[in-house]
């Protein structure tokens, strides 16, 4: 391959338009799955309800907002985030005042001493893991301006910026610094102020070519990542830029405060009814759960990974035994201040019908299928939380 047509397929690696990977989706993995996260979200609804959602790309707008919404990163685009992240880091520690491409107004600001940044698409899809990230940079006074939404076709995001900003907040009050954030809907007395594209901040000639070089390499990463990369199992963007930060903040001391309600974190039990099948822990999209046997298969045990679960319930819903319960208010300690924690383990042994190995447990000695048809020889076992189908009374048919 020629230096040119290297070139040549580099520049066409565009993601500017957004794409929808349903294998990723919730609703690909889990036909229990409830989550409404992107199609509730799309202000212009371009994504259809379905089992897995399906994405109109000619009605699509490009707001980005479903990037932050999918809690496992089932779509697919180039965002805001980068970008402006290389334009902040020029600023220091001055005001900065976040716009969407959107607001007619951008010129205008609150101070004079603060910097307008324009971003590509809406302040939905930059997230709260990027605000996050903004407040944790350094920077005392950052906002987000929302006063030119009215009569916007995203007038309906508005309400996920503010719960963004709320989420980041949350975590940031940790550290004292939750009114390092703020949603400005109005501007008592405006004044005129630098205002920076997102995409194309003022460089001097030294930085201009640093750029060339990180973007340079970050379309190569993306051209291995077409040629065959396969993504991992792990949380979305959002989530994980957020643990990023997270990770290069100070460190946290035992009984600190901050209940993580509402942020799509959750803790999970598991108790002594677990038949050690695993399943929860293969099925798990994000790899929070995993399960492990000795060389022996004498003992079993299974791992939590909590900064990594984003409290889909799917490892509840395939639980035969229902042994598996979620707490969806975890404080922080529980989900920051560890890694992999051992929430249930055991003993191993073969079922004594059909040789599976399953958890000991006194007194049983087959494993819940080949109990289930000693007691029910003519029945099945159903999935859970799936009905069985009987026909109306005045239907079945006489004995």
């Amino acid at each position: 391959m020629s230096l040119f047509s290297i070139a040549e397929r580099f520049s066409a690696l565009d993601r500017s338009a957004l794409t929808l990977n349903p294998e990723r989706c919730l609703h690909s993995q889990d036909r229990f799955s409830g989550c409404k996260a992107c199609f509730d979200i799309c202000p212009v609804s371009a994504i259809t309800a379905g089992k897995p959602p399906s994405l109109n790309p000619e009605k699509c707008v490009k707001c980005m907002a479903c990037l932050t919404a999918c809690p496992v990163g089932a779509y697919e685009a180039d965002g805001a985030v980068a970008s402006l992240l290389d334009a902040v880091k020029n600023l220091e520690a001055s005001p900065i005042e976040l716009l969407c491409e959107r607001n007619t107004w951008a010129a205008l600001g609150t101070s004079k001493a603060s910097t307008g940044i324009r971003i590509k698409g809406c302040l939905a899809g930059l997230g709260s893991g990027a605000y996050f990230v903004l407040a944790a940079s350094g920077h005392a006074h950052i906002l987000l301006r929302t006063d030119a939404c009215s009569g916007c076709a995203w007038e309906t995001l508005p309400e996920q910026v503010e719960a963004q900003v709320r989420q980041a907040q949350q975590l940031l009050e940790v550290w004292g610094r939750a009114g390092t954030l703020a949603c400005v809907s109005g501007l008592d007395s405006p004044v005129e102020r630098p205002v920076w594209e997102g995409t194309n901040p003022p460089l001097s000639r030294r930085e201009l070519f640093s750029t060339m070089v990180r973007q340079g390499r970050a379309t190569l990463a993306r051209a291995v990542e077409d040629l065959g990369a396969v993504a991992a199992r792990l949380p979305g963007r959002d989530r994980l830029r957020l643990l990023d930060a997270v990770k290069h903040m100070p460190a946290t001391q035992p009984g600190t405060a901050g209940n993580l309600k509402g942020m799509d974190f959750a803790w999970v039990s598991v108790s002594d009814a677990c038949t050690a099948c695993g399943i929860c822990a293969s099925i798990c999209p994000t790899s929070a759960l995993q399960f492990g046997k000795n060389e022996a298969e004498t003992a079993y045990q299974l791992t939590f990974l909590a900064r990594n679960c984003v409290g889909c319930e799917m490892c509840m819903h395939v639980c035969a035994p229902s042994a598996i319960s979620m707490d969806h208010a975890p404080t922080f300690m529980q989900i920051f201040n560890q890694e992999y924690v051992t929430i249930h383990e055991g003993g191993l042994m073969k079922c004594k019908q059909c040789g599976t190995v399953m958890a000991v447990n006194p007194g049983v000695d087959l494993c819940p299928f080949c109990e289930f048809r000693r007691a029910h020889p003519f029945g099945s076992l159903l999935p859970p939380g799936q009905k069985s189908i009987r026909l109306p009374a005045a239907q079945e048919k006489p004995e």
